[in-house]
């Protein structure tokens, strides 16, 4: 995972992009991998202590992505978020968050964290 951010004036833009090396499966493009999977990209006012999101937004395409394979049942790929803003103020960054729904696990999204994009 891998989060950009970059400044024009007042302006952060903010985009995600994921990359991944999935099994060679039994099946060509299972729809039943998982019952969710999204990527939450956010953009954050840097400050001392914890980052308060300033803007948020959820792209639950992810799920698709993942879910489709090559004609020969592999599931490798990449994804990239469309980019979001917002007018902030000096020290923003971009962050972001996958959130993964096993089917059939019983334990709902899941989150996994990762590093963010360097303030700018």
């Amino acid at each position: 995972m891998k989060t950009c951010a970059a400044r024009s004036g007042g302006t952060v833009y903010v985009y995600a992009e994921v990359k991944w090396d999935g099994p060679a499966f039994r099946e060509v493009d299972d729809p039943t991998i998982f019952d969710g999977a999204k990527l939450r990209l956010q953009i954050k006012q840097s400050r001392q202590g914890t980052d308060p999101v300033v803007v948020e937004r959820d792209f639950p395409g992810l799920e698709d992505r993942l879910e489709d394979s090559t004609s020969n049942a592999n599931y490798d790929g990449h994804y990239r978020t469309p980019t979001i803003s917002h007018r902030a103020g000096r020290g923003a960054l971009g962050d972001s968050v996958l959130f993964l729904d096993w089917h059939g696990d019983g334990h709902g999204y899941q989150r996994h964290d990762y590093t963010g994009s360097p303030t700018v």
